[in-house]
Parts: structure tokens; sequence; C-alpha cells
């Protein structure tokens, strides 16, 4: 496949070159089948968008490719997708604080709960032409869907033991010593009964 131009609605024609100078046909059949998925896991069903991000990506994944042919074409799109992905969300968030393992996992969060895929999808991975609606929404979803996990600090206090620490402090005898007591006593009077009953059998 040399070249492939499309148009959809609102947006220009989309040209892409892809012909690899490495690789196999069938390996880069598996690369498009692969990218397929991962763009349909963002629940991108508009069949335009998604072949022109594919195409886009194998284009990409081609050139990289060429330069380091030791890995699989699979293995350069799904990176050359993410990547896409990262800098595209990264403009999006920017000033939200968020870490990059955090990024593609908040960014999909926001594209589902702002229906990005309905209203949005042929500005999906568009760096060029993002509209400010769109980002908005994505912001918006991401802060009402609730605080992300924050590690806290916390420094250890005294169990409150309730009735039995008013009986540990130091003006009273502790617990313990309160049983071992009880205890001593008990073993006490059970030696004076053993002894008074081996005396009436004798």
């Amino acid at each position: 496949m040399d070249a492939l131009e499309t148009t959809a609605g609102p947006m220009e024609a989309f040209t892409v070159h892809f012909a690899p100078k490495t690789g196999t046909e069938e390996e880069w059949n598996e690369a498009y089948a692969r990218l397929a998925d991962y763009f349909r896991s963002y629940r991108l069903h508009n069949r335009i968008r998604r072949t022109q991000l594919i195409l886009e990506t194998l284009r990409r994944a081609a050139e990289a490719h060429e330069k380091d042919p030791a890995r699989a074409p699979t293995t350069h799109a799904i990176q050359q997708a993410r990547t896409m992905l990262h800098d595209w969300l990264g403009q999006i968030y920017q000033g939200m604080e968020l870490k990059d393992s955090q990024l593609e996992g908040s960014g999909r969060l926001g594209f589902h709960l702002c229906d990005g895929p309905g209203r949005w999808p042929h500005f999906f991975l568009d760096r060029s032409n993002l509209p400010e609606d769109m980002a908005a929404a994505m912001r918006s979803a991401l802060r009402a869907s609730g605080p992300r996990l924050q590690v806290s600090k916390m420094t250890p206090r005294p169990i409150d033991l309730g009735i039995i620490s008013d009986s540990t402090g130091e003006d009273s005898p502790g617990i313990g010593r309160v049983l071992l007591r009880y205890t001593v006593l008990l073993m006490v009077i059970a030696g004076v009964l053993a002894f008074v009953y081996w005396l009436t059998t004798k």
C-alpha cells in the first residue's frame, strides 16, 4: 500500500505514504490488526478516523523499524501509538500534575466519561486541531471522577485502651500485676483445698 487518501466531514484530505523498507507483509498486517484493536479499546468506532490513525502510526513504526529492525513491527507500532497518545494527553492535561504512569489511564477515563468517542471522534490524537470544548470536557470529567490516590504520612499515636488503660497508669498497679495476684491467690486456695481433701481421705 503506497498511499491512502480519505476525507471525513470537516477534516481536510488526509494522505499517508506507507511503503516499509523492512519487515514482511505478514508482520505489517499483524501490526495493523493490533493497532486496530488498540484504537478500538478507546471506543473509537469511526472507521475513517481509525484507519487514518492506523496508517499514520504504521508510517512512524516503519521509520522506527528501519532504524531498529531487531524489534518486531508490532512492537514498534504499539510504542508509536502510545507515544502519540502520551503527547496528545500531555497537551490536554497540561498543568494538572499527572505523572507519566497516570497519564494514559486518566486520559482513557476522561475521554470515555465526556463521551469523546461519540462527540469528537475526528479529533482523537489530533494535536494540531484540538477543540477547546473537548479538552475542557476531558479535564472536567477527570476532576469530577474523584481525587487521585495520594500517599499520606501518619504519625504513630498511642492506642486508646479505654478502661484497661486506666488500670495501667503510673498511680495504679498494671492489669498484668492484678491478674498475677489473683492467679497466685487461686493457686494457694487450690493447694489448701487439695491438702484438706488429702487429709480427709487418708
